[in-house]
């Protein structure tokens, strides 16, 4: 079963994927609706079963598989000669020789396009290997069907104006059925998909055949010419697949779309005075073209993960640039103990310009002061003489530790950085540390140095009234050079732990140590299994997770039904995010604590943020999906979280217009003992981990 399976869902899901989404339902509605042409139905068919059996044959395996260009150019490829060709035992041969042929140049073609263009290649093996059986079946004569259309007894659609059936015939021809009826069928099973591609799909097509219809000065040929479809695809592919969903995207959509009008009437010309219609050529030219310049811009919205749907990959985005705002240059803070924010980026003083992306640190007592007595000696500021610690791991590159420390109220003009070190950190950037006590630096060039090694000691040498800690992130390692952004990492403000982030003028923060205990609680291994016990009210039943590890080396989750990826990173555990089933109940654990800080102290809370996909209504959660689309930041589902006892988190999931409570409980040993969602929902372990 689990291996007929295997061959069956990539098939069904290569029919969605020409629509760009991964449904196995919708594929199964298009599968069907291909039959009502026996001949286009009977040729895809073919195609895909040859072109999927041949690949396993020879090696591939089902994971490889999975990227659907590799079956679904054999498919429209096998759909265009069913349209060409009627079924005998010779069109049988040519279905299955298509199938292999179409196969072996995506493949091709696919490493030429990533390795030389880093661009998808879409549905260009499909044109070429198309046009080539159509020029050959010039000597196939008595190949031809005797009629391409399907009859249909009744047409509800018959009373509809045209630019209503223009469009549903463009959508039936990206199926190689350009009826009104296919076409109606096809919009349903999309709108029902995914909004996003319904939307951009009439935007799409109805932007391209005004320009076309304007152009050439007639909206009835435009609204008739079924090659159309090509602005359909192309509005999906940059509007909703390749980049983000926002306004801009939608824009690119537009814009793409324009483009595409002369492509179109440039390629039929060229195109049909061999013969040939003009294909899917306009759609994949324009693609590319958009693509290449966004690609090599770097782009910021920029699809880098497509989740099946653009509803899906909107979600997973901003999910994640909410959770994650990584730069790839996070630091640890460069001490221990409480130290108070005396100057953040852009700060009023010295923090300007190219320098602006700075922080300074000094430590106050509880009435705000940074020394005692009268603040006469340096002796007297509670940050003077305090252990600075290295915030990366990397090498040292540049020292200088024989300027004084000036007294109090003074400062050294001529020297501004005073004493410093400057750290390589493999990532690819400096660290800047200054105003050391004279003497006291304890590294020296070319020392490697791990993140939380003793450098030396605060100071109040160069341009510093009074000691403290000045730290900065640079590209270049020259002193004095510019500053970039940064983060730092893992530490508590004013009771709230935070992961990532830059605290701002006045806040007092802390410096996180993981604990070793609960490291290992949550340090999951491959293939440990845990069983647990799911209970929803009347429903029930057991099911057992296990670890396992993707090929990118991340860690899953999996019941078989989904996969919840984790990983520990910077004194965290994360639950990173849900693929598959969203009815598993492994998506209880991820909504229940995204984040484990691994540590535990008594009235610290930290807060994150779930996707939207949390929300139980399917109606409201895919309107939210397409309304975000717009405004990145219209909802968001906000989790409050709080250690209730050393091995209990309890959790406040902000939904829009409603609360949801959650709870859970680390094992002993190791992995998850207990989740309470919503207080009906109990998932409970029933053994240990083996």
């Amino acid at each position: 079963m689990k291996r007929l399976k295997d061959y069956i869902l990539p098939i069904l899901k290569s029919y969605s994927a020409v629509l760009f989404n991964s449904s196995v339902w919708g594929g199964l509605v298009l599968l069907g609706l291909t039959f009502l042409n026996p001949n286009i139905g009977i040729g895809g068919f073919i195609s895909v079963i040859s072109a999927y059996v041949f690949a396993r044959l020879i090696g591939f395996k089902s994971e490889f598989l999975r990227f659907d260009y590799y079956i679904f150019n054999p498919l429209l490829v096998g759909l265009s000669l069913g349209y060409l060709f009627k079924i005998n035992l010779v069109s049988f041969i040519i279905f299955f020789t298509a199938g292999i042929l179409t196969f072996l140049l995506t493949y091709t073609m696919v490493n030429i396009f990533y390795n030389y263009l880093r661009l998808p290649v879409l549905s260009a093996p499909f044109v070429l290997v198309s046009s080539l059986f159509y020029l050959a079946s010039f000597k196939f004569s008595n190949l031809f069907v005797s009629d391409l259309y399907p009859h249909f007894q009744t047409n509800p659609f018959s009373n509809l104006p045209i630019a209503i059936t223009g469009y549903f015939k463009s959508l039936g021809a990206i199926f190689f059925l350009p009826d009104v009826l296919s076409g109606f069928i096809i919009f349903l099973m999309l709108l029902l998909v995914s909004r996003i591609l319904s939307f951009l799909s009439i935007i799409g097509y109805y932007v391209g055949v005004f320009i076309h219809g304007f152009l050439s000065g007639s909206f009835y040929q435009a609204f008739t010419d079924t090659s159309s479809f090509n602005y359909i695809l192309t509005a999906m592919a940059i509007g909703g697949v390749f980049l983000i969903p926002s306004l801009k995207s939608y824009k690119f959509a537009i814009l793409s779309t324009l483009i595409s009008v002369p492509i179109i009437g440039g390629s039929k010309i060229l195109w049909e005075s061999y013969g040939l219609p003009v294909f899917a050529l306009p759609f994949n030219l324009t693609t590319h073209l958009c693509l290449y310049v966004l690609f090599s811009v770097s782009f910021y919205y920029i699809t880098k993960l497509y989740k099946g749907t653009p509803e899906r990959t909107l979600d997973y985005y901003i999910t994640y640039t909410r959770r994650f705002p990584f730069t790839g240059r996070e630091i640890g803070l460069p001490f221990s103990g409480s130290w108070t924010v005396w100057q953040s980026f852009d700060g009023e003083w010295t923090h300007k310009g190219i320098w602006k992306y700075a922080v300074d640190f000094v430590i106050t007592d509880e009435k705000g002061k940074t020394y005692k007595n009268n603040g006469e000696e340096l002796s007297d500021y509670y940050a003077f003489g305090k252990p600075v610690l290295s915030p990366v791991d990397g090498h040292i590159v540049a020292v200088l530790d024989s300027l004084p420390d000036n007294p109090p109220g003074m400062a050294d003009k001529e020297n501004n950085w005073g004493n410093y070190v400057i750290i390589y950190d493999n990532r690819g950037f400096y660290v800047l540390i200054c105003h050391f006590k004279q003497k006291s630096i304890k590294v020296k060039t070319g020392d490697y140095v791990s993140k939380g090694a003793f450098l030396g000691l605060c100071g109040n040498s160069g341009y510093s009234p009074q000691p403290h800690i000045h730290i900065q992130v640079q590209l270049l390692p020259r002193l004095g050079s510019p500053t970039v952004p940064f983060n730092f990492t893992s530490y508590i403000s004013e009771n709230i732990f935070k992961d990532i982030g830059i605290p701002k003028e006045g806040e007092i923060v802390q410096p996180v140590i993981s604990d070793k205990s609960l490291y290992n609680k949550l340090n999951f291994l491959i293939d440990q299994e845990m069983d647990f016990y799911f209970e929803d009210g009347e429903k029930s039943y057991n099911f057992k997770a296990i670890i396992k590890m993707a090929p990118d080396g991340s860690f899953y989750l999996t019941d078989g039904k989904a996969k919840l990826y984790f990983g520990i990173l910077n004194s965290t555990f994360y639950f990173y995010h849900l693929d598959g089933d969203i009815n598993s109940p492994l998506k209880y654990f991820f909504f229940s604590s995204p984040k484990i800080p691994l540590f535990y102290q008594k009235n610290i809370y930290w807060k994150d943020y779930l996707p939207l996909l949390t929300i139980s209504s399917k109606i409201k959660r895919e309107l939210y999906l397409f309304l975000s689309s717009f405004k990145h930041d219209l909802f968001n589902i906000k989790v409050e979280s709080m250690w209730q006892s050393p091995d209990t988190i309890k959790s406040k999931i902000h939904l829009p217009k409603e609360n949801k409570e959650a709870l859970i409980r680390i094992s002993k040993d190791r992995g998850i003992e207990e989740v309470i969602f919503d207080k009906k929902i109990k998932i409970q372990r029933r053994r240990r981990i083996q």
